[in-house]
This record gives structure tokens, C-alpha cells and sequence, in this order.
């Protein structure tokens, strides 16, 4: 089915590890997008991944040797990517984080 969504893309302008990025975003009413959320905001607004990553930590993936990687997009000149990032590195201060209001 189809659910209409308000994606807002939050911008804590720091290097974050991911567990305070949720802790911020929880704080704030929001959560996290999941990857169909993105996939759906990156056909919408392709143009917005390539002026800085937007990470969904609302969906997980666990690698076989137990990392867990979150899904998020970017892009430069008329390339557009989606990647899997892991969630130990955290997050640099170019990355958005999408989120939704509870």
C-alpha cells in the first residue's frame, strides 16, 4: 500500500555516534526513517542526496560477522549511490539524518 509521510531531515552539524543520533532524534518526537521511507524520498527529491548523505537508521542490517550497517544515499554530479554504512564509525558532520514525527 501507500502512506503519505513528512520526511524532515535533521542536521546536528557534529561528528555523532549513531546511539546519539537516535538519543537526539527520540528526544526531538521523531524516529527514524527505514529503507523504503528512503527509497521513496530519494525517487521524490533525487536531487537533495547529492548535496549531502541522508541516513536512515531506521533499518538495520546485520553483516555475518555481527557489524550492523544502516542504509543511506549520496551522490556527486548526475551520479546518485546508495550505500550501507556502518554503525560503529558513527557520523560525520556532512551527514543528515531523515527522520518522521511519532
Amino acid at each position: 500500500g501507500k502512506a503519505e509521510v513528512v520526511v524532515e531531515l535533521i542536521h546536528f552539524d557534529r561528528y555523532i555516534s549513531t546511539d546519539n543520533a537516535l538519543h537526539e532524534l527520540d528526544r526531538m518526537g521523531m524516529r527514524p526513517i527505514e529503507l523504503h521511507e528512503l527509497l521513496a524520498f530519494g525517487e521524490k527529491y533525487s536531487d537533495v542526496q547529492r548535496e549531502f548523505p541522508i541516513v536512515a537508521l531506521g533499518s538495520v542490517w546485520r553483516y555475518r560477522i555481527g557489524d550492523r550497517r544502516v542504509p543511506y544515499l549520496y551522490g556527486y554530479g548526475s551520479e546518485r549511490h546508495l550505500d550501507l554504512g556502518w554503525v560503529g564509525d558513527g557520523w560525520g558532520g556532512v551527514c543528515w539524518f531523515a527522520a518522521v514525527r511519532k
